[in-house]
């Protein structure tokens, strides 16, 4: 059964059908896999013998946040939680998008991009929502559907210039970590629309292809900065 959203925040599935403690037992329990992301990540920078720069420090802090938050919220469902949740989720987008940006076009594109790709997605899902406002009632978990396809289109940018600038192997790293993005943003999507078919929903696939995502965004990051210091040597 699909709950109904007296409850504080986006609802799932699992909302409304605690277990051990856990206000949603399997949202709450798959978010270890972003931690175990967070952790595989480091050890790949760690020993990849890149130097442990700023870009990393902040990309692996967020990403850590996002589990602990993640689990807060899911477990909790609490209003801070949700503000945990969400907040460093959100950096973590717009951080990896700045640095895989400047990565490819140099700083000064690594910042106007992900300002425009905030600035975009807000446009799409304000116009979307003002024409097809009846989607709602199939979903309210559509509603940020615009946003990530919006969000997808940028990524096809960089995927293409990943493939101009750093070759066919990279690009391919990188189709396969939008590809996670992608699954990720259907299964958060159409969660409370599986709920008669499947009971704890779709969210948790969300956080195993989010962490895949991550994980491998980090790592492709690592190579990226290798292969332009061949680059500059050349």
């Amino acid at each position: 059964m699909i709950p109904q959203p007296q409850f504080h925040g986006p609802i799932y599935c699992e909302t409304g059908h605690p277990w051990m403690g856990m206000a949603e037992p399997v949202n709450t329990i798959t978010n270890a896999a972003i931690i175990i992301a967070a952790y595989l990540a480091y050890r790949y920078v760690r020993k990849s013998k890149v130097p442990m720069t700023l870009d990393f420090v902040v990309l692996l802090f967020l990403l850590t946040a996002v589990g602990i938050g993640s689990t807060l919220w899911h477990g909790l469902r609490t209003h801070w939680a949700l503000e945990l949740d969400w907040m460093p989720g959100v950096a973590f987008l717009l951080v990896f998008t700045a640095l895989w940006f400047r990565q490819l076009f140099g700083w000064a594109v690594g910042i106007l991009a992900p300002i425009l790709m905030v600035a975009a997605a807000v446009a799409s899902v304000i116009f979307f929502w003002r024409y097809f406002d009846t989607l709602h009632d199939v979903s309210p978990n559509l509603r940020f559907t615009p946003a990530f396809a919006t969000i997808t289109m940028f990524a096809m940018v960089m995927v293409g210039a990943t493939l101009r600038k750093y070759g066919k192997q990279a690009a391919t790293q990188a189709m396969f970590i939008v590809a996670c993005a992608i699954g990720a943003a259907v299964f958060r999507s159409i969660d409370l629309i599986v709920c008669p078919y499947f009971a704890v929903g779709t969210h948790f696939l969300w956080h195993l292809l989010l962490s895949t995502a991550a994980c491998l965004g980090i790592v492709l990051m690592v190579r990226m900065k290798k292969a332009s210091v061949v680059l500059q040597q050349a």
